[in-house]
């Protein structure tokens, strides 16, 4: 038995599975583009989910920082 656009993972145990691509087509007519901020803090902040310890402890401010800045838009 072949399966040629399957891709065999075997884990610790001797029994392995099978996982097989799964693609489609969309028209690029159909793509919309949304413009917001990836990370609205104040809004997290506001329903009870501080986060300002966890993304310090990571490091993560100014990742955020960037994400949440100016956007230049460019057009081709």
């Amino acid at each position: 038995m072949a399966f040629s656009s399957a891709k065999q993972v075997t884990g610790t145990s001797d029994s392995g599975f099978m996982i097989k691509p799964k693609t489609m087509s969309i028209p690029s007519e159909s793509f919309e583009v949304q413009v917001e901020s990836p990370v609205d803090f104040a809004s997290l902040k506001k329903n009870g989910m501080n986060l300002d310890a966890e993304i310090n402890a990571q490091q993560m401010f100014e990742y955020f920082n960037m994400l949440n800045g100016r956007i230049p838009l460019v057009y081709h």
